[in-house]
């Protein structure tokens, strides 16, 4: 049997490249690799509701088919992704249905979108991980003398990483860019602002 990881939502980004997709950036925990899976609008307004902690003033598909799951006594268990084929991830509800267990087969944002109102766990196996997995290294902490080395790998950073940093992260690399002229890459950070605070 292949091993299954733990995986935790680190954010949602806004995909340029296809417009009305977002990019669901998924982290493995413990660990420190990284990927994302491409999804609808409407899923990630789904999965972005729920995160806030925000209601919908009607029940969505997501909260309908958990209120449902409720009511015949049955639980999500574990979301899993279990494929990918052709850059496309396929993933399985696991759903404990008195002493049987139901697998179904869903939609990754689907399923995302609705482990994230049951509290279950989402798991995706470790030979997947291994092909589409980023390592993301832990930021050092930085010092003044460090400046000039946080300006030369900030240039470095493409579009998806800038995405990937806290609006604080963003904002004083956007002041030192500023502060060194370094004006094109201001740009870049401020549109990563932008992209964030929508």
């Amino acid at each position: 049997m292949d091993a299954e990881i733990k995986l935790s939502i680190t954010g949602l980004v806004y995909n340029q490249t296809v417009i009305g997709t977002y990019g669901l950036v998924l982290s493995e925990e413990p660990g420190n690799r990284r990927f994302s899976v491409m999804i609808g609008e409407p899923e990630a307004q789904s999965i972005a509701l729920k995160l806030n902690n925000k209601k919908s003033p009607r029940p969505l598909t997501h909260d309908l088919i958990h209120n449902l799951l409720n009511v015949f006594g049955s639980k999500l268990e574990k979301v899993l992704i279990y494929n990918m084929i052709n850059d496309v991830f396929y993933s399985e509800l696991h759903i404990k249905t008195g002493e049987n267990t139901i697998i179904l087969d869903a939609r990754t944002s689907d399923a995302v979108a609705l482990a994230v109102r049951s509290d279950s766990p989402i798991f995706i196996k470790s030979e997947i991980l291994d092909i589409v997995g980023t390592v993301i290294e832990p930021q050092p902490e930085q010092t003044n003398d460090d400046k000039d080395e946080i300006n030369i790998d900030a240039e470095e950073l493409t579009t998806e990483e800038l995405d990937l940093l806290s609006l604080h992260d963003l904002e004083e690399l956007l002041n030192m860019a500023v502060q060194e002229e370094k004006y094109e890459l201001a740009v870049n950070i401020r549109d990563a602002i932008k992209r964030k605070v929508k």
